[in-house]
């Protein structure tokens, strides 16, 4: 059987693979989610570092579930109409 990770990929001592140099791994014990970026993954933690900093729930820090190839990415949500933010903005002053 062949390994159905592309040669791209990054993975995880939890198991869990991705691509995409800008992608962020949870690694903390009991997550091990991925994130679109760095930021979108920041956004999870909560608390005081080297206090009390822990993992949340995604889905309540605004993060939505993205279905991939290699599992969920958790990803802020893009623009209900589907434009990007600087499109939206420019289309105002034509």
């Amino acid at each position: 059987m062949t390994d159905p990770r592309p040669a791209n990929a990054i993975p995880c001592s939890c198991g869990a693979w991705w691509t995409g140099l800008t992608r962020s791994h949870c690694a903390a014990p009991g997550c091990h989610r991925t994130f679109s970026s760095e930021s979108a993954a920041d956004r999870h933690r909560q608390g005081r570092f080297g206090i009390d900093r822990h993992c949340v729930d995604p889905a309540t820090v605004g993060l939505v579930p993205v279905e991939k190839r290699y599992g969920v990415m958790w990803q802020t949500p893009g623009p209900e109409d589907g434009a990007p933010q600087w499109a939206r903005a420019n289309s105002h002053s034509a």
